[in-house]
């Protein structure tokens, strides 16, 4: 008598050869729309500063979930992004020195013949301006803790922290230039 042939599981089929192929079951949920070039917006744009919030909050841009998972799931993607925060600590950097080197808002105080009689500094100005230091500054370090972060040396015992000499430079210059706009007025 001759063997019956054994039936295949339902989800599977035979190929050509009689081996049994594993049908793929269909993925739940959204498709991905990551593309290469959607990558490379993405970053050029961290690059340049912008927030990956404010970048997600685009209509033809992902989700910030979905940057997320693609920073998990995709190696390339991830070295990508990582060197974009790496620019955009650089960007930042660069916009320090803008910041610094904007002039500082004066109050021009006339009297009733429009005759300028004082010019005021406004010190809520440079409240502001220290402010969009200090973040940049703050951001800076967290993004390149290498070259903008507070290194510490051995011999700083007492946990007292030592500015990166770039950032003390720069922070010097502005000081100096607030104290000549001081004596200016």
């Amino acid at each position: 008598m001759a063997k019956k042939p054994k039936s295949l599981p339902s989800d599977k089929v035979a190929d050509v050869t009689g081996k049994p192929e594993t049908k793929e079951e269909p993925k739940m949920g959204r498709p991905s729309i990551y593309t290469e070039e959607l990558a490379i917006d993405i970053c050029t744009r961290l690059g340049l500063g912008e927030s990956l919030r404010k970048i997600c909050l685009d209509e033809d841009m992902p989700s910030l979930r979905s940057v997320m998972y693609w920073l998990t799931t995709n190696p390339d993607f991830l070295q990508q992004y990582t060197r974009a925060r790496e620019i955009q600590a650089e960007t930042q950097f660069d916009e320090l020195i803008d910041i610094v080197d904007q002039p500082p808002e004066l109050s021009h105080i006339t009297n009733n013949k429009g005759e300028l009689v004082e010019v005021k500094f406004d010190s809520s100005y440079v409240a502001w301006m220290k402010l969009r230091v200090d973040t940049r500054k703050w951001t800076a370090a967290r993004m390149a803790p290498k070259k903008y972060g507070e290194q510490k040396t051995p011999e700083d015992a007492n946990d007292l922290t030592v500015i990166d000499v770039n950032v003390r430079d720069m922070m010097d210059v502005a000081v100096k230039r607030l104290e000549l706009i001081r004596i200016a007025e």
